[in-house]
């Protein structure tokens, strides 16, 4: 799962529009909202019996689609973001039907890393202890890009037969890979955190909380699955 929003930054000064300005309460209600379209997007499936392979596939192309769609066109987020959210939720349903089977806590100790850090995150980034500049944003994008790099290839090389088990056996090496993937979700949050102030602070629109609830909910998304993954690999090391 991959986070596709890599010149998100670049677009937070190009739409400004008249009328009423996005707030920090406007994009935490949308943000609040979108998360809780999630949630029961995932407990509807899963009680309805849809959490089935083909669902996740159908799924995840069609979350990735409407993501790209309103990375390049950041005015579509208020139509596309609720409608990613429930293909999301979807998605996330059928990969914790699977997971909870190897242990029954194992989704709540994700669901509660995921917000713990993101709340933590918002706490070092609201008390200045980060400071997203350019170096930051740099040092994250290739990061960042190094790592949808080496999904892009896992995928293409697995239609050839070829495969990285260490990647996914949870061996030290599987293990420190995840917790490297997750450290650069964590920048990502960080830089979701710029993303909404400078909106704010440059009185950007109020449709422009959409984006920015919609680009914080990629990265939760993505923090929430590599955990689920890092929770797998541990779970199976017991």
């Amino acid at each position: 799962m991959n986070n596709p929003m890599l010149s998100r930054m670049s677009r937070a000064t190009d739409a400004v529009f008249s009328g009423e300005a996005a707030s920090y309460s406007g994009i935490a209600i949308k943000s609040t909202g979108l998360v809780l379209i999630v949630a029961a997007s995932a407990v509807i499936t899963w009680l309805t019996g849809y959490a089935t392979p083909t669902t996740t596939m159908v799924t995840a192309v069609m979350g990735l689609i409407t993501a790209l769609i309103v990375s390049f066109k950041p005015g579509t987020a208020g139509l596309l973001a609720p409608l990613y959210a429930i293909l999301e939720g979807m998605c996330l349903a059928c990969l914790s039907v699977t997971l909870a089977f190897i242990s029954p806590y194992i989704l709540v100790n994700a669901v509660m890393l995921t917000f713990g850090i993101a709340i933590a995150a918002g706490l070092v980034y609201a008390r200045g202890l980060v400071t997203v500049n350019s170096k930051f944003m740099r040092i994250t994008m290739i990061a960042l890009t190094g790592v949808v790099l080496t999904y892009i290839a896992e995928m293409v090389l697995g239609f050839f037969g070829i495969h990285f088990p260490m990647l996914h056996d949870g061996g030290i090496v599987a293990i420190a890979i995840e917790l490297v993937i997750i450290g650069v979700a964590t920048l990502c949050l960080f830089m979701d955190y710029e993303l909404i102030n400078r909106s704010v602070q440059e009185g950007l629109s109020k449709d422009y909380e959409w984006y920015c609830a919609f680009s914080l909910l990629v990265t939760l998304i993505w923090l929430y699955v590599e955990i689920l993954d890092l929770l797998r690999m541990l779970s199976g090391r017991d």
